[in-house]
């Protein structure tokens, strides 16, 4: 009993430190004293363009992004090795995904992930790839083109573990190497990021936060200039509005406050509604953000022979309808 008082009391001071910090973290305008952002385009308000391998804020997972990107507390699979690794604690078993996402400008995104629990805790890996179509050369002599053609492209490589420290409280930490490739210059990183998953016991309330992207200032030589991490700040919260989890039919509502050092603060919300535990019915919501606001999607499960498979679809409003709608789709399993 005083063991999980501790570990509870740990656990709350730890989410104060953190939403104390982490707001500050993201208002680091004395990283380029030079900027008044007051004086700036709206964009530079938010602090937009000051970070390097900025890929790894793309939401991965069709299920998480159906619900607008609120996932750290309702990480229960494998997709939590994309959002908090402290939610692949759940594991039991091995479970695999694997992620396509039809981005902005014809880019697009695969990735995937493998994890396992090994007895003393949940092993896994991750790999998210990005790329670019052609796009033509431009100078200042030649703006047109110079008949040259490009691509450009982002890779990172995580691993990753999660311990159940006790029946409510898991922890989970990644390490990842990132490469980008700026076509006159290639740069690489390593980064970390850690997370929690609580459940208090009232009910199936559960709260989750998690630091992702934590990592060096990174100096871009063709630009000379040092580039941030995209570090983020999660805290969330979700519970169930109708039925029990995992039952024949029940329906989950999430909360969460994210912190980006290179953008401003967004509150997301998403609600995720099963039926008879095989059909998924997903809506999400992001606010301030720049080109996404409400997203939507639908999953299946489906059990033969002991061993599960998922299939996942989203879809994002595009706002301003300068590129095509964001889609993802999204298979997995468990046995």
């Amino acid at each position: 009993m005083k063991k999980g008082l501790l570990i509870w009391r740990l656990t709350l001071t730890l989410t104060f430190l953190a939403g104390m910090v982490a707001p500050a973290l993201a208002k680091k305008k004395d990283l380029y004293p030079e900027m008044d952002a007051s004086k700036g385009w709206g964009m530079w308000e938010k602090r937009v363009g000051l970070s390097a391998f900025t890929f790894v804020k793309i939401g991965q997972g069709a299920r998480a992004e159906a619900l607008g990107g609120a996932f750290t507390a309702i990480a229960d699979d494998i997709n939590a090795a994309f959002w908090n690794p402290a939610g692949l604690g759940h594991i039991k078993g091995t479970a695999y995904t694997f992620n396509y996402t039809r981005w902005l400008a014809n880019s697009k995104l695969l990735s995937g992930a493998l994890a396992f629990d090994a007895g003393f805790g949940v092993i896994g890996f991750s790999v998210i790839s990005f790329g670019t179509e052609e796009f033509p050369v431009t100078t200042p002599t030649a703006p047109r083109g110079t008949g040259e053609m490009q691509k450009a492209g982002d890779i990172a490589i995580a691993g990753m573990f999660a311990k159940r420290i006790t029946e409510k409280l898991m922890l989970g930490g990644q390490v990842r190497w990132l490469q980008e490739d700026l076509v006159l210059d290639k740069i690489a990183n390593v980064d970390f990021s850690i997370g929690t998953h609580f459940y208090p016991g009232w009910k199936s309330t559960r709260f989750a936060m998690g630091f992702r992207n934590l990592g060096a200032d990174k100096k871009v030589q063709q630009g000379g200039f040092q580039a941030m991490m995209p570090a983020t700040y999660n805290v969330s919260g979700a519970m169930e509005i109708l039925g029990k989890k995992d039952s024949k039919g029940y329906a989950t509502l999430i909360i969460e406050e994210s912190f980006i050092t290179d953008y401003a603060p967004s509150t997301r919300v998403g609600l995720e509604a099963w039926l008879n535990n095989m059909l998924a019915l997903r809506a999400g919501y992001k606010s301030n953000m720049e080109l996404e606001d409400w997203s939507f999607g639908a999953g299946l499960k489906h059990k033969i022979r002991g061993k599960t498979f998922t299939a996942d679809v989203s879809w994002s409003r595009e706002t301003r309808g300068y590129f095509d709608p964001p889609l993802r789709l999204t298979f997995g399993g468990a046995f």
